[in-house]
């Protein structure tokens, strides 16, 4: 009995980790610095190219500063291979999407995630999937994305 119940339970746990594990999608988290509670903010998932943001409008989300002064940002699985940056906005048309007239609130915090069709995809030690990269030092964070913080831009 001791070990069917065991088997289920590693069953169950196997059958759960499906949504993450051996797919491309992934959870990113972090602290937020610096931002006011009360100005309509959203983070959005926005490619980067030629020093541009390239706007994703359908993944904002809205954050919750007021109660635990962090994040977690859910990135989806279906989109190009690339780099791409999360940033805090302003949703000045409350469309909750971030669009060319917003404004975006934070700064660059160094980081980049990186979305890789196989290993060693344009960095070496990019993983198949979602990857940070530290931009100052290459480091590549391949299974667990967090600490990816963002600050305001003051």
């Amino acid at each position: 009995m001791k070990k069917a119940l065991t088997l289920a339970l590693l069953g169950t746990v196997a059958l759960s980790s499906c949504s993450v594990v051996g797919t491309r999608a992934a959870v990113v988290s972090g602290q937020l610095n610096g931002f006011n509670s009360d100005q309509n903010l959203r983070l959005a998932l926005v490619g980067f190219n030629n020093s541009q943001y390239v706007a994703d409008g359908r993944r904002a989300q809205v954050i919750d500063k007021v109660l635990t002064g962090g994040y977690t940002f859910a990135l989806p699985r279906n989109v190009q291979s690339g780099v791409y940056r999360l940033i805090v906005f302003r949703d000045a048309n409350n469309n909750n999407a971030y669009d060319s007239g917003d404004v975006v609130l934070s700064r660059h915090n160094g980081k980049s995630l990186i979305y890789a069709p196989r290993d060693n995809y344009v960095y070496s030690g990019v993983k198949y999937g979602w990857n940070i990269r530290n931009d100052a030092n290459g480091d590549i964070q391949t299974v667990v994305l967090n600490n990816y913080d963002l600050t305001a831009a003051r």
